[in-house]
């Protein structure tokens, strides 16, 4: 999933559970890339800390802010500041996991779950709308 804000899932798509997260990330950049237009930052954890991984960030003008992981011989330059702003992220993952179908995955056919998925990320989308109008 890539994500705006809290609130805002940009692309959404459903791998095996023994499936890395890291050989997605070319395609669920570019197609967050072809929805909202340029992208300057891509936040992600140390999974996602590979060379190949970040010069294919370089190399479409987006700033990969990873972490290096502690292995790393020739470690990438960091900025801790804008890395704070992962937990934007994390915090629309615990909003989805309150609902207990997808925290659970019950659905066992991939268009059911993503179906399950976006019907939730709708009601966490409606549900912040509304609170910023009412405030």
């Amino acid at each position: 999933m890539t994500a705006a804000d809290e609130d805002t899932a940009l692309t959404v798509d459903v791998v095996p559970g023994q499936a890395h997260d890291a050989p997605h990330l070319h395609r669920m950049v570019d197609a967050t890339a072809a929805r909202v237009g340029a992208i300057d930052e891509a936040v992600a954890d140390k999974g996602f800390d590979g060379d190949r991984l970040r010069s294919g960030r370089i190399d479409r003008d987006v700033c990969p802010v990873i972490p290096n992981k502690r292995n790393r011989a020739d470690p990438w330059p960091f900025d801790p500041e804008a890395y704070r702003q992962r937990n934007m992220v994390e915090r629309l993952f615990a909003k989805l996991k309150e609902f207990r179908r997808v925290a659970t995955r019950y659905d066992k056919l991939k268009a059911t779950f993503l179906g399950m998925i976006h019907l939730a990320l709708g009601f966490i989308r409606v549900r912040a709308t509304t609170n910023v109008n009412t405030a």
